[in-house]
């Protein structure tokens, strides 16, 4: 049976953020065929138990279809969606990271914009549409569009404005497609590696109109490795180095820049100080200008917090 929509969800060691998710999926109120596809990726036993428990029940309890596969063991989150991208059958694609939540509206919203593009003549077989979302870390929550316009390879790289989450998406099993299989070489910031793959081989990402949030995201950096994510950020500004090329060359020191001073976050959040430090001191050596900006922008915020 082909299912109009896959909802594909890696999961691992979450079974709480699990339960979340899938009655956040249970709550939609577009209500075509669909089937949620959970890839557990090789949790100790009583977590793997704990998510099919789960999955079991969400499929005793809606009209929605459950497909709950296991790794064997565990493989990583890029091994873990090219294996969900293998199970998906279906019309139309979405992604869900187990522990983040959709508000009820999100897929119809996004579908009623797929028909809107469809009547409008826009073939909807390159065209991924994202959302507005809420952003929460540390108990406390923001509200971020999508800014879609312009140069979509050049505002993903920067991140300002249009920020690469796979959960925020809805797309056509076609326009997936065009963005391929997940690099995985890239255990962190897959997200950011696909939607530049995805934009550079012509496909073209919508929002659904609205200022309102359609999902939540719950951010941590918790337990992430900050060397793991400063060479996944390096890796894919040399991927992309020919797009990034032909950018004035202010572009590529500031996205350098940015990779050391992303990895120092994720090092400070960790306990480690002085690898905060040493990431922190090769941005500023790296790129003076930027961290003067920077240096100037934080004493600015903090002057006014203090006014």
């Amino acid at each position: 049976m082909t299912f109009a929509l896959d909802v594909l969800i890696p999961h691992y060691c979450d079974p709480d953020g699990l339960k979340r998710s899938l009655d956040s999926v249970a709550e939609q109120t577009w209500r075509g065929r669909m089937r949620v596809i959970v890839v557990d990726d090789g949790s100790p036993d009583h977590d793997a138990l704990a998510a099919q428990t789960h999955c079991d029940a969400f499929a005793a309890t809606t009209p929605f279809a459950v497909l709950f596969e296991r790794n064997p063991k565990n493989l990583g989150r890029p091994r873990t969606r090219n294996r969900l991208l293998d199970l998906t059958d279906a019309t139309h694609v979405a992604w869900l990271d187990a522990g983040d939540i959709w508000y009820p509206d999100k897929t119809a919203r996004q579908f009623a914009h797929l028909d809107s593009l469809t009547a409008q003549g826009v073939d909807i077989s390159s065209v991924w549409v994202t959302c507005t979302y809420d952003w929460e870390q540390h108990g406390k929550a923001r509200t971020l569009s999508q800014r879609v316009g312009g140069d979509q390879v050049l505002e993903l790289l920067v991140g300002d404005h249009f920020r690469a989450y796979l959960w925020t998406l809805l797309g056509t099993a076609e326009a997936f497609r065009i963005a391929g299989r997940f690099d995985e070489r890239l255990p962190r910031l897959q997200d950011l590696d696909y939607f530049l793959r995805f934009v550079r081989g012509g496909g073209r990402i919508e929002t659904a109109p609205g200022r309102r949030a359609l999902c939540r995201y719950f951010k941590s950096d918790i337990g992430r490795n900050a060397a793991e994510v400063h060479a996944c950020y390096k890796l894919i500004l040399a991927k992309n180095a020919p797009a990034i090329s032909r950018y004035p060359r202010a572009l590529s020191s500031k996205l350098h820049y940015k990779a050391n001073r992303l990895a120092s976050r994720f090092a400070y959040s960790n306990g480690d100080r002085i690898g905060a430090a040493r990431y922190l001191a090769e941005a500023a050596l790296g790129s003076p200008r930027h961290a003067l900006l920077v240096a100037r922008n934080v004493l600015r915020s903090r002057l006014r917090a203090g006014g």
